[in-house]
């Protein structure tokens, strides 16, 4: 598809879902804001009534699901929040082992997460970790 194209195809698409042209704002990290929030209020995962998740943590949810075959797989979201909406910007898929019916992290997969963590702020990636779970 040419460039023209795929820029008419896009344009329909942000038209047919109602795209909004400041969306990609919700995705951007103030480390400043970030630590007021969490300074000045505990957070548990029953505050947040609202979920915005990025197009590439989404694929890479996907992906790493369908890796999984049949079995239950495990991984890292990574985001901020702000009142009681929950951006999930980044995930990082878990090298665990699951069953049919679950997913248990062990050593080898909290020493992979504080490692990932690390190298992430090494990098300037600065989000939060914001949930554990399987999908």
């Amino acid at each position: 598809m040419s460039a023209t194209g795929s820029s008419v195809a896009q344009k329909t698409w942000e038209m047919a879902n109602n795209m909004q042209e400041s969306i990609d704002e919700i995705y951007k990290y103030d480390k400043k804001q970030q630590q007021e929030i969490l300074a000045a209020k505990f957070l548990s995962a029953d505050i947040f009534l609202c979920f915005y998740v990025s197009a590439l943590a989404l694929l890479k949810m996907v992906m790493h699901a369908c890796s999984g075959g049949n079995l239950d797989v495990m991984g890292l979201m990574l985001g901020k929040v702000d009142g009681e909406t929950m951006t999930i910007m980044y995930i990082c898929a878990l090298p665990v082992e699951g069953t049919k019916t679950r997913v248990n992290a062990q050593a080898a997969a909290y020493e992979y997460m504080a490692a990932y963590i690390e190298n992430a702020k090494q990098v300037g990636r600065l989000e939060r970790i914001c949930w554990m779970l399987n999908w």
